[in-house]
């Protein structure tokens, strides 16, 4: 059963409490938090049930957020300068460690390093105990109490289990939870670095921006798709002149997937800016990921695009579900917005199904 709208009222404000008054040594519990949120959203959904969490499934989202704040931050002050921010007090964060080892092995590529299925196992496995041994059990203590609101604190353990309505009030709240977080953890990373960031960084792109490295290889795979017309208003564009979106927007869902990107025209880009397309677009992506699934799978392995067909899927369920809900409105050519369709639905199903 959904959480009552005091229960919901009551979980953010203890969210707030916890962010507030909870003691954070390291970045560690602001990564846990985002992770639950994340996992939410790809294996939850609204009926308020109880949902078990696994620690390695934990681990592989701190992977995946500390594989972009490894990069050494280089100052627009000292281009000739750089290193790793701090993100703990004491020495360099365990978890930053490992991290960083992976990337020496494996290069920029997240999806080249989970590729390999034994050093990926392993990282996991070393990541994966540092999540037991820290966060975990951890997260939920103010001063001397614990305030387990989210999961039971068993103290030790691979899983967990966030107790009844949680996963629905991540859900509900996921836009509202990730500022929260985000800001508290840009903040901490601000002021154990002040000496290297000084006052003017971007700091929130730099930690929590789309990894843009790879995507050009996607604008070619997509093109070539799409027979050279932009995805929205279908016209042809220039060889290599395409922009990349993200369907579901970056702003709703921070997370690059193969199968979440399109190619447009900028001008249809940056007109659809963070906005949820129109039920019709979302019937096209739809189908061409069904028809074009086993090509678009071969063909992100082959330049280490990472990509999961059913959490794309489940990711844009939630997102419609959302605006639906809510009576939302959503993009159409010529900057129109329009009222969201009961024909979603269809085209969302149909994709599930398929992935």
């Amino acid at each position: 059963m959904s959480p009552t709208a005091e229960q919901q009222v009551k979980f953010l404000s203890n969210l707030q409490r916890l962010l507030g008054e909870g003691q954070f040594v390291a970045t560690y519990k602001y990564a846990l938090l985002l992770a639950l949120a994340d996992i939410a959203i790809e294996a939850g959904d609204d009926t308020g049930a109880p949902l078990p969490v696994s620690t390695k499934l934990i681990a592989e989202k701190f992977i995946q957020y500390y594989w972009r704040q490894v990069v050494p931050y280089v100052p627009k002050s000292d281009p000739m300068a750089g290193e790793v921010l701090r993100q703990n007090t004491g020495k360099q964060a365990a978890v930053i460690r490992h991290v960083i080892e992976a990337r020496q092995h494996h290069g920029d590529s997240l999806a080249t390093a989970k590729s390999d299925s034994k050093g990926w196992k392993s990282l996991v496995t070393d990541v994966d105990q540092v999540v037991c041994k820290m966060p975990l059990w951890k997260l939920q203590t103010v001063g001397q109490d614990s305030f387990d609101f989210l999961y039971e604190n068993k103290v030790k353990g691979t899983s967990i289990e966030l107790r009844p309505g949680v996963t629905f009030c991540l859900r509900q709240f996921y836009g509202l939870i990730g500022d929260l977080v985000r800001g508290a953890w840009v903040r901490y990373i601000r002021r154990h670095n002040h000496d290297t960031l000084g006052t003017t960084a971007d700091l929130s792109e730099f930690l929590f921006g789309s990894e843009r490295s790879d995507l050009s290889d996607v604008r070619d795979i997509l093109e070539d798709l799409q027979s050279g017309r932009c995805f929205y208003c279908e016209k042809p564009m220039q060889r290599h002149g395409g922009h990349v979106d993200h369907f579901v927007p970056w702003s709703k869902y921070p997370l690059d997937l193969g199968h979440n990107f399109v190619v447009a025209h900028q001008t249809c880009n940056s007109a659809k800016s963070d906005h949820l397309a129109a039920a019709s677009y979302l019937s096209a992506w739809a189908e061409r990921n069904i028809q074009h699934r086993d090509q678009l799978v071969s063909e992100f392995d082959a330049h280490s695009v990472l990509h999961d067909l059913p959490t794309s899927a489940r990711i844009a369920n939630w997102a419609y579900q959302r605006t639906f809900d809510v009576a939302g409105m959503t993009w159409t050519r010529k900057g129109n917005m329009v009222p969201l369709t009961e024909d979603w639905i269809q085209s969302i199903n149909q994709l599930m199904e398929s992935a």
